[in-house]
């Protein structure tokens, strides 16, 4: 019998910014298995310029037995979910999660289903949040694009189809405030400036990360941008750095925004 090929294997070279949960949402493979073929014990440390193989197609590959049963979700909130039409015709659909559980969650995923008028599902995709870890009370937003959306569809679900507690990962945490925040809108875009301070009274952080979400007059979300902030070798106990950022709003200047900052030790 003629041997079936191998998929070629595509290379990822880690860019400032990125997370693994954002690398796995945007190959459409899983967190567990970017760790799995590149040994990566812990999620939340990726360094700028690491190669990482991603598996794609691999998981059709393998036996029934062997595939990884997807754990049962934490009960959390969704809410904000507003759909927006592109000027290229794409539909991308905007949303937060809220944590309200006791528990710091990770690999927070949700799926986005559009429908015909019989009900039936005609596109569905998936997306995780904008960060690898929410505390409780916690929120974090999620953006998903349907390139070519089907003309068919006249209605849409989104629901939550992972939440995990996060465990010891949340141990490694570094505390970190956003603080003296303006924002000026330009546009179809707003600038938001502000600072990060390190909160842990001990430990310094390496990577510090921005999350910006804006919201309009019923309080649905229409913007969010991460960003990862400069700290050169890292930011000491107490000290704080600057921050800028301009993302794009739909439907004008948005009524709020809301920030949230995360730092990860070495």
């Amino acid at each position: 019998a003629t041997p079936t090929p191998s998929p070629t294997p595509v290379i990822y070279i880690v860019q400032e910014g990125d997370t693994l949960a954002g690398i796995a949402a945007r190959y459409g493979v899983s967190v567990e298995a970017l760790q799995r073929v590149n040994n990566i014990a812990n999620p939340l440390f990726l360094q700028i310029g690491q190669r990482l193989v991603i598996p794609v197609g691999q998981q059709e590959a393998l036996a029934p037995s062997e595939l990884l049963p997807t754990p049962t979700p934490m009960p959390i909130g969704i809410r904000g979910v507003a759909f927006y039409e592109t000027p290229v015709g794409s539909l991308h659909c905007l949303g937060e999660v809220v944590n309200t559980t006791a528990y710091t969650l990770t690999n927070v995923q949700v799926r986005v289903t559009l429908f015909d008028a019989e009900g039936t599902p005609v596109a569905e995709g998936r997306a995780f949040v904008a960060a690898d870890l929410i505390p409780p009370t916690g929120r974090a937003p999620f953006s998903l694009l349907f390139t070519v959306p089907p003309p068919n569809f006249v209605s849409q679900q989104v629901a939550l189809l992972r939440a995990e507690a996060a465990g010891e990962l949340a141990e490694r945490d570094v505390p970190i405030a956003v603080e003296e925040v303006t924002s000026t809108p330009y546009g179809p875009q707003i600038e938001i400036s502000g600072f990060v301070r390190n909160m842990d009274p001990s430990r310094v952080a390496v990577v510090v990360i921005v999350v910006a979400t804006t919201y309009d007059e019923g309080g649905l979300v229409n913007g969010f941008r991460q960003q990862r902030v400069e700290v050169g070798e890292g930011l000491a106990p107490g000290a704080r750095a600057p921050f800028q950022m301009r993302l794009t709003v739909y439907g004008g200047s948005p009524k709020d925004v809301s920030l949230f900052a995360f730092g990860r030790a070495r």
